[in-house]
């Protein structure tokens, strides 16, 4: 078989995979290689450092900065986007004749260089970017940040239709996959890279509900304090909030059980979500995909969402819906005193084992660069 290179472009260093991106950009870089595909990523280091592990699966790894906003605050193309500009980059992805995976609208600024023809570009979308701003600053509350995803958004919108010039675009989830398919001719399904991707639940019952993310982000916190204040006083179910910057949230009354578990290990969050009896996972973004649902999904019990945690991701099927704050107490309730079922799991293992196989995937993803074998 004939070698098969690619360059990958990771809007952020993949590893440590501690959040949904990394999850899914780390997760494809190690499947790839099991296929035999010889990679030279290329990511954008601001803060996580430098990894050597990438080295095990990378026949090249380069860093880059990532501007500031302060150095060009009156650019006219999204931040995301020109921050990630880089004429190292350029000239290295231009060097030679490999194609290249470009990781989100992020790291699209390669497609604006006069010579992108020379290229075969493909794109994974890790949202409707423009979509994404937009209810972010619906989320926020502060008027400056309010300012920027608003502003943010609509600069996206204006450069979102540069994506004819890719190959592909990749989509992460069936509602994205819509929305792109009605405004670009060359839009494959993919689903995200994950973590685990074995159905390992526990049945039985746990005994706590958990809500599980990175907390520096927007709209977990949003949902995470609508779960210490709308959901849980009143109800006699231990909660744990867990995941990055968990410890920078407070409690508002003591009249009910809470705990905040700081930023905990790959292993020690996987005991955590093993064991929970419900997972709790409201959201108010329908955008994407949402890792931590998967995650739950893979390894935990009965989950509990809002519609907009399934919107068009066809996972309505395993979790309980909830339409509101009163429907979302009474779920929860019922479900803490309930065994979780073996059957669940077998159900679960029947249907997304396979949609969601890294390797599956992998293979796909290689099958439209490459062509089938």
């Amino acid at each position: 078989m004939k070698e098969r290179f690619i360059h990958i472009v990771d809007l952020d260093v993949p590893y440590p995979a501690n959040y949904g991106a990394a999850i899914d950009m780390y997760f494809r870089i190690k499947s790839l290689h099991a296929l035999g595909v010889k990679i030279i990523l290329h990511c954008f280091e601001y803060g996580r450092g430098k990894a050597s592990r990438l080295n095990n699966y990378c026949e090249q790894v380069h860093y880059y900065p990532r501007k500031s906003i302060m150095e060009f605050p009156f650019r006219a193309e999204p931040y995301i986007v020109y921050s990630r500009e880089n004429k190292e980059l350029f000239d290295r992805l231009f060097a030679d004749e490999y194609p290249v995976l470009l990781e989100g609208v992020h790291t699209c600024a390669p497609l604006m260089d006069e010579r992108y023809k020379q290229k075969s570009f493909y794109v994974r979308m890790h949202n409707v970017e423009s979509e994404y701003y937009e209810y972010l600053a619906k989320a926020t509350g502060h008027p400056i940040k309010r300012y920027y995803y608003t502003t943010e958004s609509e600069r996206l919108k204006k450069f979102e239709k540069n994506l004819d010039r890719a190959k592909v675009l990749f989509s992460v989830s069936e509602r994205d996959h819509t929305t792109l398919a009605a405004q670009f001719p060359n839009v494959e399904y993919l689903p995200p890279f994950i973590y685990n991707d074995v159905i390992d639940c526990k049945p039985g019952r746990g005994s706590y509900a958990i809500y599980h993310g990175n907390l520096g982000v927007e709209e977990n916190r949003r949902a995470a304090k609508f779960l210490i204040h709308d959901v849980f006083p009143g109800l006699n179910v231990p909660l744990l909030i867990v995941g990055t910057k968990a410890n920078t949230l407070t409690k508002s009354t003591k009249e009910y059980n809470i705990e905040f578990i700081n930023s905990p290990t790959a292993n020690d969050l996987k005991d955590l979500l093993q064991n929970a009896q419900i997972h709790v996972l409201p959201t108010f973004q329908p955008t994407g995909i949402k890792h931590k649902l998967l995650n739950s999904l893979f390894s935990g019990r009965y989950c509990v969402v809002n519609p907009p945690m399934v919107d068009g991701n066809g996972l309505a099927q395993f979790c309980h819906v909830a339409k509101d704050v009163d429907e979302m107490k009474k779920i929860i309730s019922e479900l803490f005193k309930k065994d979780f079922p073996q059957e669940e799991i077998e159900r679960r293992k029947a249907t997304l084992q396979n949609i969601y196989s890294n390797s599956n995937n992998a293979q796909k993803l290689a099958d439209v660069i490459f062509g089938k074998d």
